[in-house]
């Protein structure tokens, strides 16, 4: 039996001569493509063009626990130590975690420190970055794939830079993540490919430092291992002991990041644990349950890939709720990517291109799916921002089958067929285009993407939750933190009511609703109304702490009330734990600080308000200063509380009367 040759689409019956060539080992150089350039031109233009309507957005979703509230952050290159050495949300909350990415971490310290509370040069940046993407992505993958029409890699980079997949990734700055670990893994496979055909080290090198960086971007750059050796082996004429040997050196970035990462994850007090809210998988029973759920996601996932509509940023608990395999969900999800893998490594020894874009898809959503392991989220579209290269490359594939297109030399008129093909192509670009550029509008900020969302993913406790937040919030003052519309708090009450409908034990819903009621009662003039309004926050602070008993920020409000009421006793304790639990929390500490300072207890409240500068942004480290200037001219030391006056003036003048 004669051995099967890979898939090239280039009809038997044609001269071999002709292209032998191009069919030889990846060192020869690349055929002159008429309109290569302008390809990798497009892809880039196309990538920014889309986005170009986020530059006026705002900060979004996670773009507020990475940037707009975390103190590192915000304190800009000078806690680039604390970046490198510790996890990645450590500047926004207490909690553990088991995220490490410092380079994007260093990169939006930077951007904050040169335009401070300016998204819109981190939106910028973004779809900079994604239009860069694009034009690297050209440029390596038709270096990888010579042996194919120079149209299927124009189709598969198209559709992947109009996919509205991608919204969430470039419309959210937090996702930049995403984007630098795919441009620098693709960077890696260029510079593989280099190496591969001129045996010159400063490719690997290159490609060693390349893939640096992506690990140092994202985790998920790790599945690339995966597709290193796999693009060897299906497009390249690399011996196996070259592939062997290249798979090895890119080992070392990775293994020393994960070495970093170990040292830095296990130095915190506990391990991470993962809530119902985050992923629902945590409540299954067995792991027949977990695989049924995962599998029933993947479904999801690969459908959302198909028909990106409707898009949404959660479908948490319990919008999907565990299910066996009993569930046809399940079933489907399971047939349909085990029926892929199997597909794919029969087809592994004919190196066929749809194969390799299974597996890259495959490989690179692995450790998103919950099959393997657990994560701490059940549904993300940002999840699916580098499989769905994988994605777009079957489609490139599947537009080349239709038409039969095998020149390897013309990108836009292939075999004479130009004009059908790329009218073909045109619709599907144009109608994600489409998508993409509206879809963007929900993007604009927070309280626009979760009313957005919300009619799609009605049940998803969370999302009730943040819609929630920001229903009170444009019923705030933020600037006086006081209410300016009595009735918008009320009904961003009632939300809080929905997400403790949908979720008894949402620690967080209720310690948010109570601080409703705190601002609502401050702003009535009724005593009593203003009595039971406080009455209501009081008891869900303390329903809040039944389920998450060291909540530094519930426990600093219910300070609030004790303060309010004329307990300064009371307060002082509640502050106390509030800032044991969390030595990082400004406001705990600069309210600590007041108490303290309320009942002629100067130097203790000096103490907390120093430290708390540790950690404070410029806004509240002026008030700070202010305060502990304040502290020593009550204290009658005016020759000390002049030099801090003078700290508190210069960085907020308004402080000054």
């Amino acid at each position: 039996m004669s051995k099967k040759k890979p898939d090239k689409f280039v009809p038997q019956s044609r001269k071999q001569s002709n292209i032998q060539s191009l069919r030889s080992a990846v060192q020869s150089p690349l055929p002159n493509i008429k309109g290569a350039f302008w390809v990798g031109i497009a892809a880039a233009a196309l990538g920014f063009l889309l986005y170009a309507n986020t530059l006026g957005h705002q900060y979004t979703l996670d773009d507020f626990s990475i940037i707009k509230s975390n103190w590192i952050t915000k304190g800009g290159l000078k806690n680039i130590g604390l970046i490198f050495s510790t996890e990645y949300r450590f500047g926004s909350w207490n909690s553990v975690g088991s995220l490490y990415r410092p380079i994007p971490l260093t990169m939006f310290a930077f951007e904050w420190q040169i335009a401070p509370d300016k998204p819109m040069l981190g939106h910028a940046l973004n779809a900079l970055f994604y239009a860069l993407t694009g034009w690297v992505l050209w440029n390596t993958w038709r270096r990888i794939l010579v042996n194919y029409p120079p149209a299927l890699i124009a189709i598969t980079v198209l559709v992947f830079m109009a996919h509205p997949i991608h919204t969430e990734v470039v419309a959210n700055i937090k996702s930049r993540d995403e984007i630098l670990a795919l441009l620098f893994s693709t960077l890696t496979l260029r510079a593989i490919w280099e190496f591969i055909a001129t045996d010159d080290l400063k490719w690997l090198f290159a490609a060693v430092l390349s893939y640096m960086i992506a690990m140092f971007s994202k985790e998920s750059s790790l599945t690339f291992m995966a597709v290193f050796p796999l693009a060897m082996w299906y497009f390249s004429s690399a011996s196996g002991g070259k592939i062997a040997k290249t798979t090895g050196a890119l080992l070392v970035p990775a293994v020393v990041f994960l070495l970093i990462r170990k040292h830095i994850l296990d130095a915190q007090p506990y391990p991470e644990s993962y809530s119902i809210l985050d992923n629902f998988m945590v409540e299954t029973k067995n792991q027949g349950e977990r695989l049924a759920s995962a599998f029933m996601m993947c479904g999801r996932y690969l459908w959302t890939l198909l028909l990106p509509h409707p898009l949404v940023c959660d479908m948490g608990y319990p919008q999907m709720k565990v299910v066996s395999f009993g569930d046809w969900r399940a079933i489907a999800g399971f047939i349909t990517y085990v029926g892929m893998g199997v597909w794919a490594l029969a087809n592994l020894s004919r190196k066929h291109i749809l194969s390799f874009a299974i597996l890259f898809y495959l490989s690179t959503f692995s450790v998103f799916s919950n099959v393997l392991m657990l994560i701490g989220t059940s549904y993300g579209e940002r999840l699916l921002y580098i499989p769905s290269f994988g994605f777009a490359l079957a489609v490139g594939w599947l537009f080349c089958k239709i038409f039969k297109i095998n020149d390897l030399r013309e990108v836009w008129n292939p075999n004479g067929k130009g004009i059908a093909l790329w009218m073909a192509v045109g619709v599907l670009i144009a109608a994600y285009s489409l998508k993409t550029v509206f879809r963007n509008g929900a993007w604009y900020d927070s309280a626009s993407l979760y009313a957005a969302d919300l009619p799609n993913s009605p049940n998803c406790a969370k999302l009730n939750y943040h819609n929630a937040l920001e229903t009170v919030r444009i019923g705030m003052d933020e600037k006086e933190s006081i209410v300016k519309d009595v009735e918008q708090v009320k009904r961003g009450i009632e939300c809080y009511d929905k997400c403790i409908e949908l979720y008894p034990q949402y620690h967080d819903a209720y310690g948010s609703r109570g601080l409703a009621y705190f601002r609502l009662g401050e702003v009535l003039k009724n005593p009593e109304e203003q009595r039971a309004a406080w009455d209501k926050a009081l008891t869900d602070y303390q329903e809040s702490l039944k389920y998450r008993y060291n909540n530094s920020e519930v426990l600093s409000n219910m300070g609030k009330i004790y303060f309010s009421r004329g307990q300064p006793e009371k307060a002082e304790e509640v502050y106390r734990k509030s800032v044991e639990f969390d030595p990082r929390f400004v406001d705990g500490r600069r309210n600590l600080g007041a108490v303290l300072a309320m009942q002629k207890k100067f130097p203790q409240a000096i103490e907390q308000w120093k430290e708390a500068l540790k950690y404070a942004d410029n806004k509240k480290s002026g008030i700070l200063y202010f305060y502990i200037g304040s502290a020593y001219k009550d204290m009658g030391q005016p020759e000390k509380s002049g030099e801090w006056f003078d700290k508190a003036y210069a960085v907020e003048p308004s402080l000054k009367k």
